[in-house]
């Protein structure tokens, strides 16, 4: 069975969840801490939400079939669309209206969609406000064949995060995920990721080399014969100048986007440049900090980190940085 993510209904107020342990692979990450501070929700029409991330200081990616409208049968027009960055139980800081957007025009919606359609499921939102100098955005990269192997090998790391519908005001994180095979000449990468309802859109990322980058965009559920699950993104790679789909090469040249490391939120943002709440939740979980809750004090933060960096062969400099956290992360990794 394929089925497209789709939509997630909003949930009413009293059914907000306030989960203290989310599920075994995913766990709460702050939205308003970088990288996690460049994905955000989708809202469509009061009706429902996916996840898209920012690629640039005014562009999102998400998946096409979020933006249609299955009860009116029509393509939501951008006025109906909002992206909102920040989110956390019901709370947000960084919003814009979209003021215009491109999916591809042979896209045809269908709720079962196959594999060719879900290799062709994207959409470039452009920003009525430049969200991405207060949310930062995410580097985009194409997954070659040595990537893929690095990979395996436990030398670079794949996580997603995104709004799934059970948690659907909480963003969640997991990163014990894996390349499962791929279909459609290497456009859809099928992982075993956690995913569900609500994560359309979502990005598939890649930690490597001491940087975050986005590699894929969730587009598909995949229940195959032997009652195995599998989430299904379509490979960034469709937008690359080199092979990649005509239609989407243009729309993504369009934008201020490029193939190169994200940037972080500027020196005065709302948002973070540095996910400390994540480092210091996994420096809890590795057994090198012990705090009550919330961030750490800077003192016993450092503590931590260089006695993990020493017994780790790093550096021992005691401070916080996203190549930190992709360490802790592998180490974190089963």
């Amino acid at each position: 069975m394929l089925a497209a993510c789709g939509l997630a209904p909003r949930p009413a107020a009293a059914e907000l969840p306030v989960p203290q342990a989310l599920t075994e692979r995913r766990v709460e990450v702050n939205a308003m801490e970088y990288p996690w501070s460049a994905i955000g929700r989708v809202n469509a029409g009061g009706r429902g939400h996916c996840t898209g991330f920012l690629i640039s200081e005014r562009h999102v990616l998400t998946a096409a079939h979020c933006l249609y409208d299955p009860q009116a049968g029509r393509w939501r027009g951008a006025i109906e669309l909002h992206f909102i960055a920040g989110y956390q139980r019901d709370r947000f800081i960084l919003h814009s209206k979209i003021a215009s957007y491109s999916r591809p025009k042979n896209f045809v919606f269908a709720p079962r969609q196959d594999l060719e359609a879900a290799s062709n499921d994207w959409a470039i939102l452009t920003l009525a406000e430049p969200l991405g100098g207060q949310a930062g955005w995410l580097g985009i990269k194409a997954l070659d064949s040595l990537m893929l192997s690095r990979i395996a090998a436990g030398d670079a790391l794949l996580l997603q995060a995104g709004y799934r519908r059970d948690l659907s005001h909480v963003m969640t994180a997991g990163w014990d995920c894996a390349i499962a095979g791929v279909a459609q000449a290497g456009r859809i990468l099928m992982h075993d990721c956690d995913v569900v309802q609500g994560d359309s859109g979502s990005p598939l990322m890649l930690y490597a080399d001491g940087d975050f980058y986005a590699v894929g965009l969730h587009t598909i559920d995949l229940v195959l014969k032997e009652k195995t699950h599998l989430g299904g993104v379509l490979s960034l790679s469709v937008f690359h100048p080199n092979g990649g789909r005509r239609d989407a090469v243009r729309a993504l040249a369009a934008t201020t986007s490029h193939w190169a490391p994200g940037h972080p939120p500027g020196p005065d943002s709302k948002a973070a440049r540095l996910p400390l709440t994540t480092i210091d939740n996994l420096l809890a979980k590795l057994g090198y900090l012990h705090t009550a809750s919330g961030v750490a004090s800077v003192d016993a933060r450092s503590t931590a980190l260089s006695r993990f960096q020493s017994e780790n062969g790093l550096a021992s400099s005691g401070q916080p940085s996203l190549a930190v956290m992709g360490r802790l992360l592998h180490a974190s990794t089963p």
